[in-house]
């Protein structure tokens, strides 16, 4: 028989420690054929067991050439030995050589797909194996839990079932009885009917009935050489026609599959590093916005409110509802006021907290008793700003109980605010236009109440009053409706009065004047003025023992005249609020992008900046950048260990035909289902956080945009690609060796790997 699958001539290996080098083979010169089956002894130490995974690829040779069906392979790279092993060779070891986790069906299916079977050819040649080696019932059974022969046998099923024309078999026998080792060696007689069969053995009485040849090694040289009966006739081993698929994410569900503790310890880990990584890095970018740590400045804008948007057309037309609509659908927009500069009035109706009454002069009674004469009332900072009926997005409802108001005098009170049925007496102040002492005091019923916002809502009509009261910057000349429950209802009267007349009037109760018109339909039938009659009021504070405080004079008129006068003062910007300041990028240039004017008062008047509070946000920048330092750090080093379990896996799937190649792409597919699994859980528990009141991630979940996500995704599955690098990396240094070397023949031009 002339079949010589392998020739060795001169063969040499050599181990190299820390301060000698040692002879493993020390010049071997052997041939060998399919039908065989070779035992090779010799003491410990004598080169067996390193000819052995020599012959099979696993290590490679010094010196000397090895011949694979007549052609040499010193050149080969760490490419063509893992073909080599791949196609030609299938191993059993003293320590099984099995995947512990995997079932014991998945062993034997696994080692035949890395061959390149078919998955329906290989479970059906894993079933018949399984079968041979009585272990079917055994099949969805983990390895690990297979007695010492069990896994033997399973072993020797895998190498059975692959199509190798090479099985080789190391100490197979070492940890079994005699009956599980009589059994073994069967097997291996058996399968060298068509293939060779090399067994290291002490043991040779074992092998000794059945092995066709015995060679004896002593020092890394071939002792004995000794034909013990014919080989066996060959047949033809039917190649399996390969796939042409990946393997790689095969591969990795295999190894996480069969560690389920492991892997999910890995995926908490990432979990926890992706929240990490999503708190520190959000945090750290909306501290990039400094505006934070700036004093407002109100001289542009008196309501410097964080989460009010001013917007306006770009021709200075007034806005209609077409743009109300427009603006109202852009998301996160809680509400829009129509009346722009109505947000830029206070109001106060809290004695003691949005204003302060202080005493001009008192006087003592006949029994000594203090009597207040004149009093002085001054609206404090913190009162609100004045509000009418919003526009709410969605067709949401804004009324919760009571009604709309119908007129000037009525409003519609918010959480917290007075009773429907109270009648309110409410102080406005402009204070970009009026002085501290120019307050317009004004009585109105509440008949309405609403779970929005808070404070008070006034009519459409109180907007416009002070827009027109906001264009003098004193209240002389403004006008307002009559009172539906006034005693004495006005008529329109015919007689003129100059305006230096009016002024010059001290506490007249009626006088007749000419305004001018702004009502659009008037205009256009060519009316510019309108004389009616007015009467002083003065509003004396109710429901307080301080007698005397009064406003300035304010006319008021009928109110068909008021309409007249005021109809047409539709306002060219309106103001927005937000759900909250950290939309107000994104919003801004939603709105921008529409066609309106846009901006934000806050971040206008936002000018002098604070030393101390931008001292505590750059503390706060490094703490987070420092932290996220930390956790990318300890994640590379971490993952790295916990990866590392899988090296003795990787030299299994390695030795049966696992290419270095797709070993990495299996590594990048763990790293890559590992991360998104960690960060759809550690994103979940930000979220979580965020809804149950974490200030910090509440804020930024609402600051950060859907692209900052994606940024802060990618950091996390940076630093998991960096140490799938390393993983990589460490792996192929232990596992393959020779990966990266050089090929100086490429004996596979052409041909497709099936990894």
């Amino acid at each position: 028989m002339e079949d010589k699958i392998l020739v060795l001539k001169d063969i040499k290996k050599y181990y190299t420690g820390a301060q000698a080098v040692v002879m493993g083979l020390a010049g071997v010169d052997l041939s060998f054929s399919r039908g065989e089956f070779v035992a090779i002894t010799g003491e410990s130490g004598s080169g067996k067991s390193t000819l052995a995974h020599v012959l099979g690829g696993i290590l490679p040779y010094e010196n000397g050439e090895m011949y694979f069906r007549g052609s040499p392979t010193s050149h080969f790279d760490s490419l063509d030995w893992e073909r080599y092993r791949r196609d030609n060779i299938s191993f059993i070891s003293q320590n099984y050589g099995i995947l512990p986790g995997a079932t014991v069906q998945k062993n034997v299916v696994s080692a035949l797909l890395l061959s390149g079977m078919g998955k329906r050819e290989a479970k059906g040649a894993a079933e018949k194996i399984l079968r041979q080696v009585e272990l079917w019932e055994l099949r969805r059974r983990r390895a690990a839990k297979l007695s010492s022969g069990q896994k033997q046998r399973l072993s020797i099923a895998r190498a059975l079932a692959k199509p190798a024309p090479i099985l080789i078999a190391d100490e197979p026998t070492g940890n079994l009885d005699a009956e599980n080792s009589a059994k073994v060696i069967e097997l291996l007689a058996q399968a060298a009917k068509d293939r060779l069969v090399i067994l290291v053995t002490h043991e040779f009485p074992e092998a000794e009935d059945l092995a066709t040849r015995h060679i004896v090694l002593r020092d890394g040289l071939v002792v004995t050489d000794t034909p013990l009966r014919p080989a066996n006739e060959p047949g033809a081993i039917r190649a399996p026609q390969r796939k042409k698929r990946s393997m790689s994410l095969y591969v990795a569900g295999l190894q996480t599959g069969s560690r389920p503790i492991w892997a999910a310890t890995v995926a908490a880990f990432f979990a926890l590093t992706a929240f990490a990584v999503f708190a520190f890095l959000g945090v750290f970018i909306i501290n990039l916005d400094d505006t934070s740590t700036y004093r407002y400045d109100s001289s542009a804008f008196p309501n410097g409110s964080k989460t009010r948007i001013v917007v306006g057309t770009l021709d200075g037309s007034p806005m209609t509802q077409e743009d109300y609509d427009a603006l109202l659908a852009v998301k996160e927009i809680s509400s829009l006021e129509p009346n722009g500069y109505v947000t830029d009035v206070q109001y106060a109706y809290r004695e003691g907290i949005d204003y302060q009454v202080s005493v001009n002069h008192e006087q003592a009674g006949p029994w000594g008793e203090q009597h207040y004469v004149t009093s002085h009332a001054t609206v404090n900072d913190s009162a609100p700003y004045a509000q009418t009926i919003p526009l709410l997005p969605n067709g949401r409802e804004f009324l919760a109980a009571g009604r709309l108001p119908e007129n000037f005098y009525e409003v519609v009170a918010g959480p917290g605010g007075p009773s429907i049925g109270q009648t309110i007496h409410v102080g406005f102040y402009a204070p970009a236009k009026w002085s501290r002492d120019n307050v317009i005091w004004l009585d109105f019923r509440v008949v309405g109440a609403t779970g929005w916002g808070k404070g008070v809502y006034f009519h459409e009509s109180v907007g416009r009053f002070l827009m027109s009261a906001m264009q003098v910057t004193q209240t002389t000349h403004c006008y307002l409706p009559q009172d539906p429950e006034a005693a004495e209802p006005l008529e329109k009267g015919t007689f003129l009065c100059s305006d230096a007349e009016m002024e010059n009037l001290n506490r007249v109760s009626e006088v007749t004047l000419t305004l001018p018109v702004t009502d659009p339909a008037l205009l256009a039938q060519g009316t510019t003025e309108l004389t009616l009659v007015a009467k002083d009021r003065s509003s004396p504070l109710r429901e307080t023992s301080l007698h005397g405080l009064s406003n300035n004079r304010l006319l008021m008129v009928d109110a068909e005249s008021f309409e007249a006068l005021t109809g047409g003062l539709a306002s060219e910007q309106v103001s927005l609020t937000i759900s909250d300041y950290a939309y107000t990028d994104r919003i801004l240039e939603r709105i921008q992008s529409m066609g309106y004017i846009a901006t934000s008062p806050y971040r206008l008047g936002a000018t002098k900046q604070v030393p101390e509070l931008a001292a505590e946000r750059m503390q706060t920048l490094q703490i987070c950048l420092t932290a996220l330092i930390a956790v990318v750090a300890l994640q590379i080093v971490l993952l790295r260990a916990l990866f590392s379990v899988q090296t003795e896996s990787f030299r299994t799937l390695s030795n049966i035909g696992l290419t270095s190649r797709t070993a990495r792409a299996s590594v990048l597919w763990q790293m890559m289902l590992f991360t998104l699994l960690g960060q759809l859980v550690g994103g979940a528990a930000v979220w979580m956080c965020g809804c149950n009141g974490v200030k910090r991630i509440e804020q930024m979940l609402r600051y950060l945009p859907p692209v900052y996500v994606l940024v802060l995704s990618g950091v996390h599955l940076a630093a998991s690609l960096l140490s799938a690098l390393l993983v990589i990396r460490s792996m192929e240094k232990q596992v393959y060796p020779l990966a990266g070397k050089n090929r100086d023949l490429n004996l596979e031009e052409g041909k497709e790997e099936n990894r």
